[in-house]
């Protein structure tokens, strides 16, 4: 008898490990603030979803780049984990076909910005005509591809804030980037007043995660999360702390 109660008591003690299912959770931002250090915002995120997620999911970080998530997750409609940040548009599966997505995690822009001396409007693609763009290699901008190389002059490098100095030492006229990114960048690197954003952006988007198609009980896990963050102190603090609120 003493031993069944032991066993009984054994099972009662390894049944919510055993039930916690660990999975990758994938970023592809490198810049900061999703990446600052040895931390950044995909780190804290993750970590806000494991304490909220305790004893049903775990995810552990793994931040790789565009081309590796695109080959080993993006074709692969049974991957196993989530993938952070992304929106529809930006893998290709604008109805929500391919993949299974959450609730927004937060809103986002891609601002256009200038040099105060020099503020440009955005309206169309139109009005970076005869413009110098400073663009990030790799990247595509819509409505505006079939425009470089014509009548807009593009510029790369490798990093948004190489183009946040460029535009605001006058070597380029126009930059477009993320409102996650340009914010804590402009706020930690001595740029605050030197660079106009326009009153109106480039696209606007929402983030989300998105999982493999058949993930329903974990998007649905995680969209309880979100729900509740809207009102949670911590979720704002941790906004705040990238100035994303």
């Amino acid at each position: 008898m003493m031993g069944l109660i032991r066993y009984g008591l054994l099972l009662s003690l390894v049944a919510p490990a055993m039930a916690e299912e660990a999975l990758k959770a994938y970023n592809t931002y490198q810049s900061q603030p999703f990446v600052v250090g040895q931390g950044g915002l995909a780190a804290d995120v993750v970590a806000y979803l494991n304490g909220k997620l305790k004893g049903k999911y775990q995810f552990t970080l793994s931040t790789v780049p565009r081309e590796r998530l695109n080959s080993t997750v993006i074709n692969d409609p049974k991957f196993k984990g989530v993938v952070l940040f992304m929106s529809p548009q930006f893998v290709g599966d604008a109805d929500k076909t391919r993949f299974r997505w959450s609730a927004v995690l937060m809103e986002d822009a891609n601002g256009v910005l200038s040099h105060p001396s020099k503020k440009i409007e955005y309206v169309n693609p139109d009005t970076l005509k005869g413009k110098r763009f400073a663009g990030i290699l790799g990247n595509k901008y819509a409505g505006l591809e079939e425009r470089f190389g014509k009548d807009i002059d593009r510029d790369d490098v490798a990093t948004e804030l190489a183009n946040l100095q460029k535009v605001a030492s006058g070597r380029s006229d126009v930059t477009i980037m993320s409102q996650s990114i340009y914010r804590y960048l402009i706020k930690h690197n001595g740029l605050d007043g030197k660079l106009h954003v326009s009153a109106t952006p480039h696209i606007s988007f929402s983030r989300h995660i998105f999982a493999a198609k058949a993930e329903d009980k974990l998007v649905m896990a995680l969209d309880e999360v979100m729900a509740a963050s809207k009102t949670d102190p911590a979720w704002k603090a941790l906004l705040a702390k990238y100035s994303l609120n």
